[in-house]
């Protein structure tokens, strides 16, 4: 029986034939968190054969279809904007705003603001593509969901952006499409699911409820993923939601016991 599960031979799935995705997949969804490696050490790997195993072509595709009835969406992409404010730019907002609350989260971890990470192998780069703008702009977004949300930035954390991003994602584009634009951010967090129930299952109960609870927000919610987030980072999260359109909020959590469990101790962030 085991032989026959662990087969190598081709299948109808590109995923399930790339090696490296399988490795992937397999650790991140059975090991147990070790003190010595980083929650996200196996992510370089992952995004690479991502890169590699994907039709770009027929992403593109259901892009150039979805612009062609989706105005709002045709904007963005039209658009292109790529944030350029600095550290201290963040800190000049007031106290509780999104900006200063970035920008506290990131000095209190010594964290570097780094919006074209792209950059740091290939200083001419830009964006090609519609895949490449999202994939770029979802990377310079993402702490933004975290703070509307007010989910903290602790591991459990994680999930109420990701529960957000998937309900929106579906809420506001073809389910092809969702589907295709969500696949990295899909391998990031989901195995974490696994690995909670396998290993540390007193974290569960928070790890879905900020899941669930993102998922129900961004389904219910205005489409979020193309916010002009420098328009806002004045505003506190509770004025945030309010002017963007984010509904179903139930209010914030406090994960870091939960994140405790998940991390054998550590507050991993």
């Amino acid at each position: 029986m085991s032989d026959s599960i662990a087969t190598t031979s081709r299948t109808t799935s590109r995923w399930l034939n790339d090696p490296g995705m399988r490795d992937y997949v397999s650790s991140v969804s059975l090991r147990r968190n070790d003190p010595d490696r980083n929650l996200l050490d196996e992510l370089p790997a992952m995004v690479a054969s991502v890169d590699a195993v994907r039709d770009r072509d027929a992403v593109d595709r259901l892009i150039q279809q979805e612009r062609r009835t989706n105005k709002a969406l045709d904007r963005w992409f039209d658009d292109r904007f790529i944030s350029t404010y600095t550290l201290a730019d963040l800190g000049r907002h007031g106290p509780g705003s999104l900006g200063r609350l970035l920008h506290d989260h990131m000095v209190a971890l010594d964290l570097t603001l780094e919006l074209l990470p792209q950059r740091q192998a290939d200083p001419s780069w830009a964006p090609h593509s519609d895949l490449d703008y999202f994939t770029l702009r979802t990377g310079q977004t993402h702490d933004f969901d975290h703070l509307i949300g007010e989910s903290g930035f602790d591991v459990i954390g994680e999930l109420f952006p990701a529960g957000l991003r998937t309900g929106n994602m579906f809420a506001h584009v073809s389910p092809e499409l969702a589907g295709a634009l969500l696949t990295t951010h899909t391998f990031v967090t989901f195995p974490w699911m696994m690995r909670t129930i396998l290993h540390y299952p007193a974290a569960w109960p928070a790890l879905w409820d900020n899941f669930s609870h993102g998922h129900a927000v961004g389904t219910a919610s205005a489409c979020l993923f193309t916010v002009r987030w420098e328009d806002v980072l004045h505003l506190t999260p509770a004025e945030a939601r309010r002017e963007l359109g984010v509904r179903g909020f139930t209010g914030a959590r406090d994960n870091r016991a939960a994140s405790l469990v998940f991390g054998e101790g550590r507050l991993i962030i």
